[in-house]
């Protein structure tokens, strides 16, 4: 559910200090249409890599690849603290929309390892909340840290790194489920049991 979280915390982090963005960037060509795109920049290379996440996955398993993906975020989320470039900003940005889609592909896909029927129903119903709640709180977060600063906002992207080492220490291996697992609810092998611990 936190790793479902990051990927809202890209989306609605930098919205509060957009105009500060403008004045810091005024000698960019028409900054007042390119500053937006910081914001919107993620959310479309995330679409664009979410089919591709969904490949990797395959072929790298879903635990690594989230915990690799989740470091990512953080480097490239905290990317503004030291770039001075608008370019370098746009690229850091999108490269941060890339690491969310392995993130959002690989939690909802161990929801579905973990999880069957019902039980995955309403987890999959829990991390939609979950995430609209994080955005909430992440664009208060980021108007009061924006006050002092427009770079203070993204140092809650450093959160990854708190994350990814949890995410390898406590997430259990992919759970394969039997049709009567299914049928049950996910009850199999404790799934549920260990998922909730995480």
């Amino acid at each position: 559910m936190a790793g479902s979280c990051l990927p809202v915390l890209g989306a609605v982090l930098l919205a509060p200090v957009l105009p500060d963005l403008q004045e810091r960037f005024g000698s960019v060509p028409e900054v007042a249409a390119l500053v937006p795109m910081i914001l919107t920049i993620p959310a479309l290379t995330l679409a664009l890599f979410a089919p591709f996440a969904g490949v990797v996955i395959d072929r790298l398993g879903r635990k690594r690849l989230l915990v690799v993906a989740t470091v990512l975020y953080a480097v490239f989320g905290t990317a503004p603290l030291w770039l001075d470039s608008f370019d370098a900003l746009l690229i850091s940005r999108a490269l941060l929309g890339a690491a969310e889609a392995c993130i959002i592909t690989s939690c909802t896909t161990l929801l579905g390892d973990f999880y069957g029927g019902r039980a995955r129903d309403r987890y999959l119903a829990l991390q939609t909340v979950c995430a609209t709640t994080a955005a909430t709180v992440f664009l208060i977060l980021g108007g009061a840290m924006g006050d002092t600063d427009w770079r203070a906002p993204v140092r809650l992207y450093a959160v990854g790194l708190l994350l990814a080492p949890a995410m390898a220490l406590f997430l259990p291996k992919r759970v394969r489920r039997t049709a009567e697992d299914v049928a049950g609810g996910g009850r199999a092998a404790g799934s549920g049991r260990r998922a909730s611990a995480c």
